[in-house]
Formats: C-alpha cells, sequence, structure tokens
C-alpha cells in the first residue's frame, strides 16, 4: 500500500488571508487556539527550495520556543516532509537546498545587537504584544534579502493589550 499524501494548508478565513497577503508587514491577531503561530511557522515553507532563503522567528524568550508542543516541536512535524535538519542545539532548521529557518529570542532589549550585520528576508515575530516596540523597529533594519530574489517581508502573531504599543500601531 502507497503512503498517503500529506497536504498542509491553511485554515480558510483568517489563517488564509494572512499568508497569502503580499504586504511588507502582516499582522495576525486574534484568541488562542486560532492558529496564528501554527500560521507563522507555515509561512516560511514556500521559500524552503531557495538555498539563499533565511527567516527566523522570534518569541521573547526561548522556553517559549521549547516548550512541549511549542514551535520548535511543530516545526519540527511540518519541516520534516521537506526533509530538513533540526538542529536543536541552535534551533534552526537546515534545508537540502540551504535554506535556513531558526527560531531566536529577543529577551533583553539589548538582544538585537546580538543580530548586527545580519540580513534576513524573513522575519516572524510571535506574540509581538511581548516584545519592545524599540525591538520591532531595529529587526527592520535587518529584513533585507542580499540575493534580491526575496521582497523582504515581516509577519507577527499576537493578542495586543488595548494599552500597547502595538495596539496604537495597529489602530488605524
Amino acid at each position: 500500500m502507497a503512503p498517503l499524501a500529506v497536504q498542509i494548508r491553511p485554515q480558510p478565513g483568517p489563517q488564509e488571508a494572512f499568508l497569502s497577503t503580499d504586504a511588507d508587514i502582516a499582522i495576525y491577531g486574534g484568541s488562542a487556539y486560532s492558529g496564528k503561530t501554527f500560521a507563522l511557522v507555515l509561512e516560511p515553507m514556500r521559500h524552503v527550495h531557495d538555498g539563499d532563503f533565511a527567516g527566523v522567528i522570534f518569541r521573547r524568550e526561548t522556553t517559549q520556543i521549547r516548550n512541549p508542543g511549542g514551535m520548535w516541536d511543530e516545526s519540527c512535524k511540518l519541516y520534516a516532509p521537506l526533509h530538513s535538519r533540526p538542529l536543536g542545539a541552535v534551533l534552526e532548521h537546515r534545508f537540502p537546498s540551504g535554506a535556513v529557518v531558526k527560531f531566536a529570542h529577543l529577551e533583553h532589549v539589548d538582544s538585537v545587537y546580538a543580530w548586527d550585520g545580519a540580513q534576513i528576508p524573513f522575519i516572524g515575530w510571535d506574540q509581538l504584544e511581548h516584545f519592545e516596540k524599540s525591538q520591532f523597529f531595529y529587526m527592520l533594519s535587518r529584513n533585507r534579502d542580499p540575493s534580491g530574489k526575496i521582497r523582504p517581508y515581516m509577519r507577527a502573531t499576537c493578542n495586543p493589550n488595548p494599552d500597547s504599543w502595538l495596539a496604537k500601531f495597529i489602530e488605524w
């Protein structure tokens, strides 16, 4: 008996809209368990056949990435059919093409300086409201593609606090 083919696709509605927009910055808000983080982890899959592609998805703390059932566990399941080589010690997936998807933290405000000199075509933020405005805008300066093949872009998820910088940023 032949193995079943697995199709991984977004749910119709907000998840599909988030993953299909061509906006430079897209922010997906919603309640817990609405598939926001799943969509964020799914996003870089469109580029993993491009050896020049690099992406990073941030959480405020590494523990949030590594928790059981968290982003790292989900990424390992999602990326396995694409033959990724998960490197748990550094929280990154390497694909046969040479593409890389990293998971990283920005626990402290000045953690952004560890990214000086980086050129990252895709930057994702899980729970953007947990980050400082200065971190978001600093990393925007790292959002570039030296190969010129991918228009740099950011994707973020959130449950914004009405008093946060993010709520004010997206209120329009």
